[in-house]
């Protein structure tokens, strides 16, 4: 399956008509260029910290040689052998692992695509969560695998490792998923992911776990979910929690004998790492305390601010469904609606909101709504939000 951008023509203009969430998400930016008020309430990453990477790149990527003039860091070093040195070293000091299980990548993305190419031939299978982010999918398609679905079933959105191990088939030969979950934003506790892998070994298939999201959920220092088995994978990047997306840096973890194999698998490596961005992403780690608090800042601004419309959308019946405990996600039922695609529209046009609806993640009537960005444009847009369910409720006679 590819994931070709559909013509805005094809669709008649109308970004909702398209399959594809990355399609609707080209579209929504397209469309909001011609609607200044207009609040977009899915963004899943945490608003970029501009100011604060200025300040890094002017002050250490680049310093001054014994003759005053400029000259590149230390931290700008080849990434061909097995990423940036310094990155590798800020990576497991954060995450408390050793170079030999950390690989270097240009994202989450860039990380299973190399998964994928050396672990799974044509033909053989991979269980993915549903609902789910439809890319992981896609990208296994497009390797040649065939995709089951792995339900995670509201309310609680969790994983039975009983439904799991009856998913599985000889020809399985990874699961794939994210913590915390994306669309949900659900953490699935460790107990939870040993016992998921566990039902994995017994099938001899590897389980991939995008924690793209992770540092939200759990302290850096606890480590991430391949310390748990030597069949689990961890891939993350600075994309979501730091909102470094433009950097496209990213790693896996994985235990050093799953690491060779999936080097040689892929004798070329990530072809995509650039050498100037991981040594920018080199100094952020180093410096890390300082991005987290930007990030918690955020987060502490916002998170109040969903659970007070939240809370009073859920008292009038418009919406149920709890609000993470960590995160910047929230993936309520809207009550009584099964066209989410349909609402959506309605919202766009009658009160210049943006939220995803829960067809593009496999869960009609359901809407994804991402919480952290600025917490005034956040009261504004869920404000919105409230008064367009209630329109819709209206509308709908009931």
């Amino acid at each position: 399956m590819s994931l070709g951008v559909a013509s805005p023509a094809s669709h008649g203009g109308d970004f909702f008509a398209t399959t594809h969430y990355s399609d609707w998400v080209r579209g929504s930016l397209r469309a909001m260029a011609s609607r200044p008020n207009a609040i977009a309430l899915y963004d899943s990453t945490i608003s970029e910290p501009s100011e604060l990477l200025a300040g890094l790149v002017a002050t250490s990527l680049v310093t001054r040689a014994d003759d005053g003039g400029p000259r590149l860091s230390s931290r700008y070093v080849s990434v061909f052998a097995n990423g940036n040195r310094f990155l590798v070293d800020a990576l497991c000091a954060r995450y408390g692992e050793t170079p030999d299980r950390l690989q270097t990548t240009t994202g989450v993305t860039g990380g299973l695509q190399l998964i994928l190419r050396a672990l799974v031939k044509p033909g053989e299978r991979v269980l993915v969560e549903n609902p789910g982010f439809t890319l992981l999918s896609n990208l296994a398609l497009e390797a040649g695998a065939v995709v089951d679905g792995l339900d995670r079933p509201a309310p609680d959105f969790s994983i039975d490792p009983a439904h799991l191990a009856a998913r599985l088939t000889p020809d399985t030969r990874l699961v794939i998923l994210t913590n915390p979950h994306n669309p949900t934003g659900v953490f699935l506790d460790h107990a939870t992911l040993k016992a998921v892998a566990k039902a994995a070994d017994a099938a001899g298939a590897l389980v991939v776990v995008d924690e793209v999201y992770g540092d939200f959920a759990r302290r850096p220092s606890a480590g991430m979910a391949a310390k748990l088995a030597p069949n689990i994978i961890s891939l993350a990047s600075l994309t979501k929690v730091f909102g470094l997306f433009a950097l496209k840096c990213g790693w896996m973890v994985a235990d050093p004998q799953v690491l060779a194999r999936i080097r040689a698998g892929q004798t070329e490596g990530d072809a995509g790492v650039s050498k100037l961005t991981h040594a920018v992403a080199a100094h952020v780690m180093e410096n890390a305390d300082t991005f987290d608090r930007h990030w918690q800042a955020i987060m502490t601004a916002t998170t109040p601010v969903l659970h007070r419309h939240a809370s009073a959308m859920q008292a009038e019946g418009l919406i149920d469904g709890a609000v993470p405990a960590a995160g910047c996600l929230y993936f309520p039922r809207v009550i009584g609606v099964t066209d989410t695609r349909a609402l959506a529209r309605h919202l766009w046009n009658q009160v210049d909101l943006l939220v995803a609806p829960g067809e593009y993640f496999g869960l009609a009537g359901h809407v994804r709504v991402g919480y952290a960005g600025d917490a005034d444009t956040l009261d504004r847009g869920l404000t919105r939000l409230h008064a367009g369910l209630r329109a819709w409720r209206a509308v709908q006679g009931r």
